[in-house]
């Protein structure tokens, strides 16, 4: 849809909110999950890196080549130059096979470190869902806290529009005075102000909510809580410690960096190749296949490189420093995790509380508006009586959107830090991207049958190489 059908799609859910059907955060996070953009380009990232796990193992596999070449010649007939000079023209092609036996533990350790760099790739990929998911949620309790909010702003300058009626009236009468027939219009007005800035920020909320989930909102309805809650902060630290992704991505960074060390520390070693070439050489001017002669050649090749210009040296101390900065990531994600937990946790127990007593407080107020009208009537009570009434009424029934909105953030925020904010625990019945699914169909891909026997040679005695210098 172009950008003119979502602005007509929005302005008509906006000017038409019955006409729209019931939405549960479920079909949000639902239609988020299918189509949002983020989520669906750090997927084809992630297929994008489970091809370097192919990549690093092709050094364990064939490679062949094709060459082909022409040249002309032009000397003399014999050591004497008197007998004139002869030219002509030659030519070869050739196919090359290379097959490795042996890297010195090279392709083995590149290896291992692709392989723990797809896992780091696929944490960050449940991360990003976490994070979609959590906007989602987010816009969604935006939506209907600013929905309540602007109800409750409705309410109230209905309420104050009534006030100011009864109060011009008892003027007319003598009941009361000017002041109190202003105090009222002045607190008319002040609802309406805020009544203006409740429904601006609805439509921003709404706007936020269609980039989050992909179309505009309908008539949203009260979600009751998110599944998979811990029952404790301490269970909450003990998931966030075994399952939180970005804890989990970086322990897998530091194993493909730790790899990437014994990966350079393996060009000191031998490499071994069976090498063969089948060709033809011959001349090409007549050219006339039966001059060609065949080039057949076979052989075992060991290269041991014995000065390297300190290159090796200095990759080896590299990749030392760059796996000694991953393993101090990891205790400054674990930090991390852990404030994100205790943050959420104890903003879950505030939303809580506030929830329970902006509940009371509502209908506190709400009784005593009803008392204070009521003996407004009869002349008990003042004009400010009743304002200052109806002010503490909807100040308790924002506060008690507000709490809620906040206990169902919080409680998101808290799944996402203990690494429970997920597609299957949020909807079980969703059909889940897995990404494992996709590694298992391509790390294999152009294997020939031989290559365990390569692998098993090439891993003889590679433990050995994380301690050569």
């Amino acid at each position: 849809m172009n950008r003119r059908g979502w602005v007509l799609l929005g302005l008509a859910v906006s000017a038409f909110p019955g006409s729209a059907l019931a939405e549960t955060l479920q079909d949000a996070l639902a239609m988020a999950y299918r189509t949002n953009p983020v989520l669906a380009g750090q997927r084809f990232q992630q297929q994008a890196l489970d091809e370097s796990y192919v990549q690093a193992k092709a050094g364990w596999r064939p490679t062949a080549s094709f060459s082909a070449g022409a040249q002309y010649e032009r000397g003399p007939n014999s050591t004497d130059f008197s007998q004139g000079f002869a030219s002509g023209n030659s030519g070869q092609a050739a196919i090359t096979v290379t097959q490795p036996l042996y890297t010195g533990g090279r392709t083995a350790w590149a290896v291992k470190a692709a392989e723990a760099s797809v896992g780091a790739g696929r944490e960050g990929l449940r991360s990003t869902e976490s994070q979609v998911l959590l906007s989602v949620i987010q816009g969604y309790v935006d939506v209907l806290r600013d929905q309540q909010i602007l109800q409750v702003r409705q309410a109230d300058a209905a309420t104050l529009e009534r006030q100011v009626a009864e109060s011009s009236a008892k003027f007319k009468l003598g009941q009361v005075t000017r002041t109190d027939v202003a105090e009222a219009e002045a607190q008319l007005e002040s609802a309406r102000a805020a009544l203006a800035a409740a429904d601006a920020q609805l439509q921003i909320s709404r706007a936020e909510y269609a980039t989050a989930v992909g179309e505009p909102p309908g008539e949203l309805l009260e979600p009751t809580g998110l599944p998979g809650l811990p029952i404790s902060v301490d269970q909450a630290f003990e998931l966030a410690e075994d399952a939180n992704p970005l804890l989990a991505q970086s322990r897998l960074k530091e194993q493909s960096s730790r790899a990437e060390i014994a990966a350079a520390k393996a060009a000191y070693r031998p490499t071994v190749a069976l090498q063969g070439t089948y060709g033809y050489i011959g001349p090409i001017s007549p050219l006339d296949t039966r001059d060609y002669g065949q080039d057949v050649t076979a052989g075992v090749t060991m290269t041991l490189p014995l000065l390297t210009g300190g290159l090796t040296a200095s990759q080896v101390r590299q990749a030392t420093a760059l796996n000694s900065s991953d393993r101090v990531a990891i205790e400054m994600v674990r930090r991390q995790v852990v404030q994100s937990v205790a943050q959420a946790w104890n903003q879950l127990l505030s939303g809580q509380a506030g929830v329970k007593a902006n509940a009371a407080q509502v209908a506190a107020a709400d009784l005593a508006l009803k008392g204070s009208q009521a003996e407004y009537g009869y002349g008990l009570r003042t004009t400010r009586d009743v304002l200052l009434s109806d002010e503490n009424l909807r100040s308790a029934q924002l506060a008690l959107a507000r709490s809620r909105h906040d206990t169902i953030l919080a409680e998101a925020s808290v799944l996402e830090a203990s690494g429970r904010l997920e597609i299957h625990d949020l909807l079980p019945a969703e059909p889940a991207y897995d990404a494992k699914g996709h590694f298992d169909r391509v790390k294999n891909a152009a294997r020939p049958p031989w290559e365990g026997v390569v692998q098993a040679l090439d891993q003889v005695d590679s433990d050995g190489v994380t301690r050569r210098q």
